[in-house]
């Protein structure tokens, strides 16, 4: 499955980071789905198109109307899409809808009145009855949360494995 474009990435930090890593990780290792960084996407990659130039200008302006924010993630779930195969919803509070709300207003995209925060576990097309038992295994109920401090620019073009951070946006 190929991606398109940047994308804004909610990266958690310390322990909640080394956890969350090691579970894609090892999910990853175990299934033949590909490895990537834990993260709560803020912008995907079909919304934010253009050179790498102005997706860096636009990042950069981006972090002036935002402020630090927490995340709660809660409850696992799964969905039969290649990118939301195994993940946990992070809490819809006011600050992350309201970051999003900003965020897609400051690079002009329309809002999405259905955004669903959320971290992935695991990409692929994975039948339902594994996903079922890697929740038995893992758990459904995650009690993580993390401060956002920074927003990190992705180029998300082409194969997962391509993928890679452009530049990290420390929020004042």
């Amino acid at each position: 499955m190929r991606g398109e474009g940047y994308s804004i990435w909610l990266i958690p930090t310390g322990e909640t980071y080394q956890k969350l890593a090691k579970i894609i990780s090892a999910l990853s290792e175990k299934y033949s789905t590909p490895n990537f960084e834990p993260h709560v996407t803020l912008i995907g990659g079909g919304d934010l198109i253009g050179t790498e130039e102005e997706a860096v200008s636009k990042t950069l302006k981006l972090t002036e109307a935002l402020k630090p924010f927490e995340i709660k993630l809660a409850k696992a779930d799964y969905f039969n899409e290649y990118f939301k195969c195994l993940f946990i919803r992070a809490e819809k509070t006011k600050e992350v809808i309201e970051a999003n709300d900003i965020a897609r207003k400051h690079l002009n995209l329309k809002p999405i009145p259905d955004y669903m925060p959320h971290l992935s576990l695991m990409y692929g097309d994975i039948n339902s009855e594994i996903k079922e038992k890697i929740l038995a295994d893992l758990g459904r109920e995650f009690n993580l949360s993390f401060e956002v401090k920074s927003i990190h620019l992705f180029s998300t073009t082409g194969e997962v494995k391509d993928w890679y951070k452009i530049k990290e946006f420390p929020l004042k």
